[in-house]
């Protein structure tokens, strides 16, 4: 298997309302094909000062046309876990910040962590988006 050893990462996200911050627009989400890893927010750990953050796209979401204030699920892939120790020490439960820039757009809450590898096989692609489609 060639690639970078990494983790996916599946989240229920909650996108800040747009009064509160949040995005002006709605995201297109989804998980198909064509869609994957076509957001790339970054993510702010537990413990770290606000603002401080670091890169995970995201695979996919579990619905389409997201607007701010929306709750769903993601798979997040980190691309660079051998950079950043703290990715592979998430576990259930771990909140993450959702940031655009210097912006937070959100919140994630860590369900589960699992090996895979970046860039990420399509038969994970298929496990990971089957999940996402179950919501």
């Amino acid at each position: 298997m060639d690639g970078i050893v990494t983790v996916a990462i599946g989240i229920d996200v909650t996108f800040t309302h747009t009064v509160d911050g949040g995005r002006r627009e709605p995201l297109l989400g989804g998980f198909a094909a064509g869609k994957r890893f076509t957001y790339r927010p970054n993510w702010g750990f537990p413990g770290w000062r606000e603002g401080d953050q670091t890169a995970a796209p995201v695979l996919g979401f579990s619905r389409e046309h997201i607007h701010p204030g929306d709750v769903v699920r993601a798979v997040i892939v980190p691309p660079v876990i051998d950079q950043l120790e703290a990715w592979t020490e998430l576990a259930a439960g771990a909140e993450l910040r959702l940031y655009e820039g210097p912006h937070e757009r959100g919140r994630g809450t860590v369900l589960w962590v699992s090996p895979s590898r970046w860039p990420m096989p399509a038969a994970d692609q298929t496990r990971f988006a089957q999940w996402l489609a179950k919501e």
